[in-house]
């Protein structure tokens, strides 16, 4: 029998982080009449019959943005929507069995734990790839006396969307804003986006703080499961990356994220640090001066 041994809690009213072993958090917000599953993790187990557990209401699947650790689990449903930006990682870079199993091995060797589940059985190949629908900025999702809009917030990815619940004013954020952010695309890449451009994304959520009291991004490593980032986090990152744009930093060349991966140039405010490249600070791609 396939694992439901996730970790689950209900962070406000009907309301639940679900966590995927420590690869990842998976949100699921229940209406009057719908519920909403925020993203998948990289698919171990029986997501689907575990939430079903949770609630017997229809499921709409959103996904923050298309990584491997956010979308793996999504091929057991029928649909999901996700920002057409996002579409290329999609349909060329669809997540492999190999690369799903490999980075939940990163995982458990970089936690030291024993998880409750068996790579061999619980992380299966996709049966298909699910429908996916367009997910448009500012689109809202009308679950029964409760709604949940999107909005475009691209930085760690040319598509990530940010989720804005009415009913808990929770932000889930995927990674579009956490302290480990990455953001080290770089010109003429597919889906590159440059730190001007994530600037305004992380501004554009600021400029909403008046209508979320909490913020929940897509990885409890930074902070304890269940439990929103630090009020900091947001502005922290902002102040990064208004420091590349204006040349005032110094970079710092640190180890890579996996194994064998080249070494990271970040800089650091705060409870954040910044993976970037130096050619990928500005819109146009022209290298800055630092100070």
């Amino acid at each position: 029998m396939l694992t439901q041994a996730h970790s689950i809690k209900e962070i406000a009213p009907n309301t639940y982080e679900i966590g995927e072993f420590d690869c990842a958090s998976i949100f699921l917000i229940i209406g009057r009449e719908r519920a909403l599953l925020i993203d998948t993790g990289i698919g171990i187990g029986d997501l689907k019959g575990l939430v079903e557990k949770l609630t017997d209401k229809p499921i709409t699947l959103v996904l923050t943005h298309g990584h491997v650790d956010y979308i793996g689990g999504m091929a057991w449903f029928d649909e999901a929507y996700l920002n057409r930006a996002d579409w290329f990682t999609m349909f060329n870079l669809s997540p492999t069995l190999e690369g799903r199993r490999s980075y939940a091995d990163f995982i458990a060797k970089r936690s030291g734990l024993q998880y409750d589940y068996n790579p061999a059985v619980d992380i299966r190949p996709w049966p298909a790839i699910p429908r996916i629908l367009p997910m448009e900025d500012g689109q809202s999702f009308d679950l029964g006396a409760r709604t949940v809009t999107a909005y475009a917030c691209s930085g760690h990815t040319a598509g990530s969307m940010v989720f804005l619940d009415d009913q808990s004013r929770i932000l889930f954020a995927g990674d579009a804003c956490n302290c480990n952010l990455l953001l080290a695309s770089k010109p003429g890449t597919l889906g590159f986006v440059s730190i001007e451009r994530a600037l305004a994304g992380l501004q554009r959520i600021h400029a909403m703080h008046d209508r979320f009291e909490k913020l929940y991004n897509g990885h409890y490593d930074y902070r304890p499961f269940g439990e929103p980032l630090e009020d900091r986090v947001l502005s922290d990152a902002i102040s990064c990356c208004t420091d590349l744009v204006k040349g005032n930093y110094t970079p710092e060349r640190i180890p890579g994220m996996f194994p064998g991966s080249p070494e990271r140039t970040v800089i650091r405010r705060g409870m954040v640090t910044v993976t970037y490249t130096e050619e990928g600070i500005h819109e146009e791609g022209k290298q800055t001066e630092n100070r």
